[in-house]
């Protein structure tokens, strides 16, 4: 399992993924060939984020096929339309997606319920120019916060996850 999120400005993007077997973290930053490294290592887990049937996924997919990610990000966010629909390249990038996301909480609300703190990004995501290197590090320190919390979340909605594994054992599914 390979739990993940991704943050996206206008000249950078970066991923935290965290390999829950081997208990190694990874942080890749503007670097393409990293990210097909990593998911060529990864292709056949369970890749889980909150909120990345929505979202995650295509930056995902996306970089994967040489996209920019703020383009994908802006399709998403600014114009509110399904990331499927940015490409249909990104239908041929196979990636088993499981999304924590079961209810209507934002992560920070969940946060919050889980008695944990809230961390909220001090670098605004509007950035009309390349980050410093004391942004990237506090982005990374977000995104890793976020992971993390994703995790715990998880845990807590682990018999959630069982029961989807279940049932796509049952009728044999892909």
């Amino acid at each position: 399992m390979i739990f993940y999120d991704f943050e996206v400005f206008k000249y950078d993007w970066l991923i935290v993924a965290i390999d829950m077997i081997s208990k190694q973290e990874h942080v890749i930053i503007n670097d393409p060939d990293q990210l097909k490294k990593l998911y060529k290592q990864h292709k056949n887990n369970i890749w889980i984020g909150y909120n990345s049937r929505s979202y995650d996924q295509y930056i995902l997919k996306g970089i994967l096929c040489g996209f920019d990610p703020k383009e994908i990000n802006d399709f998403i966010i600014v114009k509110g339309k399904p990331g499927w629909q940015f490409s249909s390249l990104l239908q041929q990038i196979p990636l088993n997606n499981y999304d924590v996301m079961t209810s209507h909480h934002g992560l920070k609300q969940l946060e919050g319920f889980m008695g944990n703190s809230i961390k909220e990004s001090s670098v605004p995501f509007d950035i009309d120019r390349k980050l410093t290197s004391s942004e990237i590090a506090e982005t990374v320190k977000y995104c890793r916060h976020d992971v993390m919390n994703t995790i715990e979340v998880f845990l807590q909605r682990k018999a959630e996850f069982e029961s989807h594994l279940g049932l796509i054992k049952m009728f044999d599914l892909p």
